[in-house]
């Protein structure tokens, strides 16, 4: 009877020990190239297929952690095939911006150091065109 149950529990470990086992990420990463986010986001500008490329590059060299870029990309195939990128685009930016990470950078406007004359107020009705 014990030798019995003990053999069912080792038939399930040996059948179950496979489906517990995890793949390699890097792999994973290997195989979901810039190409299939194309794709399965439907992109269909070329600055949506841009974000695409730029994003996988920021994923390979660990800016985006694989979490959240896999976490945006389950979350878009969720939706509509048209509105997949839309919502991959504003997933991945809302988790970045979460984490403190800082995705696409906006470029620092510097002020001129040209600056409009001060006019006084009794004289701006002779320089408005009518």
């Amino acid at each position: 009877m014990i030798s019995r149950r003990l053999f069912y529990v080792a038939l399930v470990l040996c059948v179950a020990a496979p489906c517990f086992a995890r793949g390699n990420d890097s792999d994973i990463d290997k195989q979901f190239t810039a190409d299939v986010l194309k794709t399965m986001l439907y992109a269909k500008t070329a600055e949506e297929r841009h974000y695409c490329d730029y994003v996988i590059q920021k994923r390979d060299d660990g800016t985006i952690p694989a979490r959240l870029f896999y976490g945006a990309y389950q979350k878009a195939m969720t939706q509509e095939k048209n509105r997949r990128f839309l919502y991959f685009k504003t997933t991945l930016e809302l988790l970045c911006k979460r984490e403190g990470i800082a995705l696409n950078p906006t470029p620092v406007k510097t002020a001129t150091s040209a600056t409009s004359p001060k006019i006084p107020s009794a004289f701006r009705g002779f320089f408005q065109r009518n």
